[in-house]
């Protein structure tokens, strides 16, 4: 295999003196979509505030692209390369569709044609989003924040788009709809590391997956193997 876009070594992460993961060791390739699975409360959304810059870890190490990123803050990991969309969507509902758009661009806020050719192609992708360009954002439908959501972490081209529960409360017609956008995205050469409660939708977009367990990894394989092992279809698929 060629070298992990983001490698992660026996982290642990705690909230106060609550351990939330506990030596959790993963790797994400160029090109992959891999989803973590898992329970609530498993540690699946911690994981991502923690390579995020979010949530400190306290021992072990995330490398991306080979370079030790623990100690950077949340923006400098962004500017890197690395956007990560959270549970919730958390727009700014007082502010229209674009505004939103070119606030996810500030990184790039020194070259506005950037933005402007990176608006056009969220777009391209979401033709939802440009019929409503002007419109506020919090009036909206589900499906249509979780597309504002990823178009504005897709703003900064991330090399590695980290995405929290699409899925969450969303109709099943607009769950596939979802699906296929993200497919779209990865096809178009972005690497994804998915956490989504929808597991059976999870494994049939995902390259290969882990199961997260009380903040520890206990089962990883391609999303094949994940599918037909008898504990994950009885825990997440049944």
């Amino acid at each position: 295999m060629s070298t992990p876009v983001l490698e992660l070594k026996n982290v642990d992460s705690y909230y106060g003196k609550i351990q939330a993961l506990e030596r959790v060791s993963a790797a994400i390739y160029p090109g992959e979509i891999v989803t973590m699975l898992g329970s609530n409360g498993a540690g699946k959304s911690t994981l991502l505030k923690t390579i995020s810059g979010l949530v400190k870890n306290q021992n072990g190490s995330i490398t991306f692209l080979g370079q030790e990123i623990t100690k950077l803050r949340p923006h400098e990991i962004v500017e890197l390369g690395i956007v990560h969309v959270p549970e919730g969507r958390r727009i700014f509902g007082t502010m229209t569709v674009l505004e939103n758009l070119e606030l996810g661009g500030f990184t790039q806020r020194k070259k506005k044609n950037h933005i402007k050719d990176n608006v056009e192609n969220i777009f391209e992708l979401f033709p939802r989003l440009r019929e409503r360009a002007k419109q506020k954002a919090g009036t909206l439908s589900g499906g249509e924040q979780q597309m504002l959501a990823i178009g504005r972490g897709l703003m900064v081209e991330p090399k590695l788009l980290m995405l929290d529960e699409p899925s969450m409360g969303l109709a099943p017609i607009i769950v596939k709809e979802i699906m296929k956008i993200i497919r779209n995205i990865n096809n178009q050469g972005t690497t994804i590391l998915l956490v989504e409660q929808n597991a059976r939708a999870a494994l049939k977009l995902a390259t290969r997956g882990y199961v997260l367990e009380t903040g520890s990894v206990t089962m990883e394989g391609s999303a094949a193997e994940l599918q037909e092992d008898s504990k994950v279809v009885n825990a997440y698929l049944a």
